[in-house]
């Protein structure tokens, strides 16, 4: 893994993203091969107000409608969340028309500030990288001050615009809307001018075509540009620069013909796609570029420096049987046998037996309706179809009118890949189901009320999320990946939830399905007594919230308050702890461990042996006269990965005190802990009593009955602080409430472990501390969770953990 990094946020990539840039808060990443880009990554540091422009209630719904948008037209494939940074983050998969799959994603980490992702594969390669893109966007972490460095930038943009203000340069030929059109050289000769400066262009321009064409076009500043002065290109790249282009929709009888407008980088059809290197990180180019008769040419800007470029393109040399076909026009000028993929968008149904008709040796055929007119015409599948028997990838999307698929699909042997949307196809027929060599079969947003159970024994892949299902057969728990989301299911077979891959709502997954949890120890549960985790259970503590319930003028909600109220436990670093005692609560430093143990560790990546980290030692007896729930003896232990990975470790020793291992007689030195941060400095703490109670936040739709709560925040606040322990802060808690933008610790652990929310309990939430010197990214915290029947049997194997960051 390689970690690439900004002034606000990192990720780190796997080894075979090579080419990683990082422009201001973005960092981009891309896996090559031969110059073919195969994935591409880009993370960004976003004001959330740039969604302000898409429909939507909510920041969701608007996230949602935008990645309708930034890659063009595409077909959604799922809608899911997955934790980053201790973020449910929001996530959307989608396809385009033409064969390509997008992952996207955002996290907001405040009201104005959030983290996007964006990555880009071929669809047929989705099952590779889709993982890649998971275990990328988990990898964030964010610190530092987004709106601090947001000024910074501005300030710089301000100045560059300052300096081009007093340039020599006369930019007023280069009106930014209306650039002189490009010519193609008389003499034949090629060239790169930006500003006055010549680029030398460095060999023969990459070429080639991969679904589209791809460009590299490569040059060396002049020697007398110095890059640390310049603002024009950047001082790490020995003066080299490199543009990039994607372009789609070009084929002319064998030769790249088209014109792509670029506006600060951006083509707004998406047709065309920019990469580029080696300049200054706030120059962005504005340009029209030009592919004709076997050049490109280049007429804009970088900010205020006019761009100019002319290369040849070996236009000859072009795999165009590799090339992405978009359009009945463009096949029109192709030899038959030439075309082996056409994704058509909008297609007039009329056209669509003659275009096909000839086209025998087709391998990927897309058809997708935007148009709801066009639409309508579509009712029936070409029988053109029956003669592309080398087809392997069929995809129907945007099609209303369409109420089946007819039977002779199935005669189509080499089809690995269907795809059918937004149609009032109600069924498919067995005998399509039977397709030997059937791997993937996307049906989303259908009319569909059954599958039959025949399956193929080859299909891994099925999705049927928005249909009108009411069960799926028993064949389908084979299957890796199932999407059944939005459907009105009323029951399903056993086994469903061991495929490794269900998409399904967690309410449904608890009714229908066995998603009972089976204990740490794989066998059941045990009761619990689960009245000792809530205050109207504690004299004392019901007392102090009935009267500041009346305090706050919250009686409205005074039975709410009383089902959810839980009894806590506040903890707050005191002092350096020296070691002197054993076995007393600490945070930080090293633990005293259970006789003859050595200190947790795991092998990493390097095959060394690493030790986790520390984070507090909770002496059980010390806390028994403030709650019931946790063991009346002994010590808890807690440790992670690092603060990265949170991945838990939680021990209970149950001895005497004397017989433990003194920190300060461990051999543990820094350089030992796998996390960055070495060991942290050790501290006491002291506890306390006190009644944790919902945080206002998102209450809606977690605690209904408190929902009118949110609009009555002061009083909230003044009843929160009524119930705090008197004798310490409630910095870091036991059992307590724990604030996050969505969800709750409790529901993201049934995500994790199964079983119900209400059946775990927060063990330990640890927040950022200056004492000990926790920093949870910004200033976040993080928390153990455990299920309540787990706790009774004092097994602690099975604990969660996750993050939630400010």
């Amino acid at each position: 893994m390689q970690q690439a990094s900004t002034e606000t946020f990192s990720v780190h990539f796997p080894s075979i993203y090579e080419h990683i840039q990082t422009v201001w808060e973005n960092i981009r990443g891309e896996h090559r091969k031969d110059d073919d880009c195969l994935s591409y990554i880009s993370i960004s540091l976003e004001e959330l107000s740039f969604y302000n422009e898409y429909q939507g209630d909510d920041l969701l719904t608007r996230f949602r409608e935008s990645c309708l948008d930034l890659r063009g037209a595409v077909e959604v494939i799922a809608d899911k969340t997955l934790p980053v940074a201790g973020i449910s983050s929001w996530i959307r998969t989608a396809q385009s028309p033409e064969g390509d799959f997008y992952y996207f994603g955002l996290i907001p980490i405040s009201s104005e500030y959030g983290y996007s992702f964006t990555g880009d594969c071929k669809s047929h390669s989705r099952e590779f990288y889709e993982p890649l893109f998971d275990e990328i966007w988990q990898s964030l972490q964010y610190f530092g001050n987004p709106a601090a460095v947001q000024e910074k930038r501005d300030t710089a943009l301000d100045a560059l615009i300052s300096k081009s203000q007093v340039t020599t340069i006369d930019n007023t030929e280069q009106d930014s809307k209306n650039f002189a059109p490009f010519s193609i050289p008389a003499d034949g000769q090629e060239y790169w001018q930006i500003g006055d400066h010549m680029f030398m262009l460095t060999g023969e321009s990459q070429c080639n075509i991969s679904d589209a064409l791809y460009v590299k076009i490569e040059a060396q500043a002049p020697d007398y540009i110095n890059p640390e002065q310049s603002d024009i290109i950047n001082d790490y790249n020995d003066r080299k620069v490199y543009l990039q282009f994607y372009f789609k929709g070009i084929y002319n009888s064998g030769i790249p013909t088209g014109k792509f407008r670029f506006e600060n980088e951006r083509e707004h059809t998406g047709l065309s796609y920019l990469w580029k290197d080696g300049f200054h990180y706030l120059q962005n180019l504005t340009a029209e570029v030009t592919l004709e008769k076997g050049w490109l040419g280049i007429n804009g800007s970088f900010n205020q420096y006019p761009v100019k470029l002319a290369v040849k393109l070996p236009a000859k040399d072009l795999a165009w049987e590799n090339y992405r076909f978009l359009s009945a026009p463009e096949v029109s000028t192709a030899a038959p046998d030439l075309v082996r993929q056409l994704w058509l968008t909008n297609p007039y149904p009329g056209i669509l037996e003659e275009t096909l008709q000839p086209l025998t040796q087709l391998q990927v055929l897309s058809i997708d309706y935007q148009d709801n007119k066009q639409a309508a015409d579509f009712e029936a599948i070409p029988k053109a179809l029956k003669r592309l028997k080398e087809l392997k990838e069929l995809s129907l999307t945007g099609v209303p009118a369409l109420n089946s698929l007819p039977q002779w699909l199935g005669d189509l042997k080499k089809l690995e890949t269907i795809r059918l949307s937004d149609s009032k196809v109600e069924g498919i027929h067995p005998y399509i189901l039977q397709l030997p060599v059937l791997k993937k079969l996307y049906l989303s947003g259908n009319q569909l009320q059954s599958i039959h159970p025949a399956l193929p024994e080859s299909l891994e892949t099925l999705v049927l999320s928005n249909n009108r299902l009411t069960t799926v057969p028993a064949s389908v728990s084979r299957l890796q990946y199932l999407n059944i989301e939005n459907n009105p299911l009323q029951q399903l077979p056993l086994g469903l939830e061991k495929i490794p891959q269900l998409n399904l709502e967690l309410e449904k997954k608890m009714t229908l399905l066995d998603y009972t949890y089976k204990g740490a120890d794989g066998q059941g549960t045990v009761k619990y007594d689960d009245n000792r985790f809530y205050a109207r259970y504690d004299p004392e503590l019901l007392q102090l919230l009935e009267d500041q319930i009346s305090a706050a003028g919250l009686t409205p909600f005074h039975e709410g308050l009383l089902n959810l109220t839980r009894r806590s436990v506040a903890l707050q670093t005191t002092e350096e702890d020296d070691y002197s005692e054993k076995g007393n609560h600490r945070f930080g430093g090293l633990p005293d461990l259970p006789p003859g143990m050595n200190y947790p560790s795991f092998i990493d990546t390097d095959e060394q042996v690493k030790g986790l980290q520390f984070i507090a030692q909770i002496n059980c007896a010390a806390i028994a006269h403030l709650q019931d729930y946790l063991p009346g003896t002994g010590i808890l232990y807690f440790f992670i990965k690092d603060r990265e990975d949170v991945e838990p470790t939680v021990l209970y020793y149950n001895g005497d005190n004397s017989d433990l291992q003194s920190a300060k007689e461990l051999d543990i030195e820094p350089e030992f802990i796998y996390d960055q941060g070495g060991i942290y400095t050790p501290f006491r703490a002291g506890s306390g009593k006190y009644a944790s109670i919902p945080q206002m936040y998102n209450t809606r739709s977690l605690y209904p009955e408190l929902a009118d709560m949110e609009e009555s925040y002061d009083k909230a606040e003044q009843l929160a602080t009524g119930l705090k322990a008197p004798s310490v802060r409630t910095f870091h808690s036991i059992n307590a409430y724990v604030f996050k933008q969505h969800d709750t610790p409790e529901m993201e652990a049934v995500y994790n472990k199964r079983g119900k929310p209400e059946e775990w309990m927060v063990l330990l939430k640890v927040s950022s501390d200056n004492n000990p010197g926790f920093s949870f990214w910004d200033a976040g915290e993080i928390y153990f969770v455990i299920h309540k029947s787990d706790l009774e049997k004092k097994d602690f194997s099975n604990v969660y953990c996750g993050l939630e960051s400010s």
